[in-house]
C-alpha cells in the first residue's frame, strides 16, 4: 500500500496569522515618494525642472501601485513589456504636444505682437 500524507490543516477552526507585511512595504513606499513629491512642489520654484520631477515621480508611484495592488508584478516579461512600451510611447506623445503647442504658442504671440 501506498503511503498517504495527511495535508489537512492540524486544527480546522484554526485561523491563519494575517500577511500584512507587503500592505505596510507600500505603504511605507508611496509615504516616500508622496514626501518627496512634496518636497519638490514646494521647496523649488515654478519650472520645467521641478514640473518634469514632479510627473516622473507621480508616474513611478503609478507603476508601483500597479505592481503591486494589480499583480503585474508577478506576471510575464512578456505581458508587462506589452503594457509598458505603450505607456511610454503616450508619455512621449504628450511631452511631445506640450512641446510643440507651447513653440506654436510662443509664434503665435511673436507674430501678433
Amino acid at each position: 500500500m501506498a503511503n498517504h500524507v495527511n495535508t489537512a490543516p492540524a486544527h480546522v477552526g484554526e485561523i491563519p496569522k494575517p500577511n500584512t507585511g507587503w500592505i505596510w512595504k507600500t505603504f511605507f513606499v508611496l509615504v516616500g515618494i508622496t514626501a518627496l513629491e512634496f518636497v519638490f512642489v514646494f521647496a523649488m520654484d515654478p519650472s520645467t525642472l521641478r514640473n518634469s520631477i514632479f510627473i516622473i515621480l507621480t508616474i513611478f508611484k503609478a507603476f508601483f501601485i500597479v505592481a503591486e495592488f494589480m499583480h503585474l508584478k508577478h506576471e510575464t516579461k512578456g505581458l508587462i513589456w506589452s503594457i509598458m512600451i505603450p505607456m511610454a510611447l503616450l508619455i512621449w506623445l504628450l511631452v511631445a504636444l506640450v512641446t510643440e503647442g507651447n513653440a506654436i504658442g510662443a509664434a503665435v504671440d511673436n507674430i501678433v505682437s
